[in-house]
């Protein structure tokens, strides 16, 4: 049963692997420094993605001009599965924010841990958890 989440709104592919390619470093970087301000950008981040601000989002807009400096080809497909990655990432996010605020240094590594492995999957191979995660979601009745 293969099942993604269809809304006949297209993103470039591109973009979202850029973006995808961001927020792996940011991870990667948080693990090593551990800091609130990437979290906090994070979060913001995939916030503004999320309710449909791109044009205010650093991470999308580093990823424009990057796309366009190296004259990326646009690969238009459906936006449906990535809004759905979109809010998982920041439901991450957010509980990124609320473990390091309660001190749980530990649990906030291991989170991070799963959205930069996350993140470099579609990054690196346009591998979506988010889809998968979905189709585990419709099967069991859960949406």
């Amino acid at each position: 049963m293969k099942s993604c989440p269809i809304t006949y709104k297209t993103v470039d592919q591109n973009i979202v692997r850029i973006v995808a390619s961001e927020v792996s470093a940011l991870g990667i970087f948080f693990i090593i420094y551990p800091s609130f301000v990437i979290l906090a950008l994070l979060l913001y981040d995939f916030f503004v993605r999320m309710i449909g601000y791109e044009k205010i989002s650093p991470l999308y807009n580093i990823a424009r001009v990057t796309s366009k400096l190296f004259r990326v080809k646009k690969d238009k497909i459906d936006a449906g599965p990535k809004e759905f990655a979109l809010k998982i990432g920041f439901l991450f996010a957010l509980l990124l924010v609320i473990l390091f605020l309660l001190d749980q240094a530990f649990a906030t590594v291991v989170v991070m841990v799963v959205l930069t492995a996350c993140a470099l999957l579609e990054a690196l191979f346009n591998y979506c958890i988010g889809c998968k995660m979905y189709m585990l979601l419709k099967k069991f009745k859960l949406l």
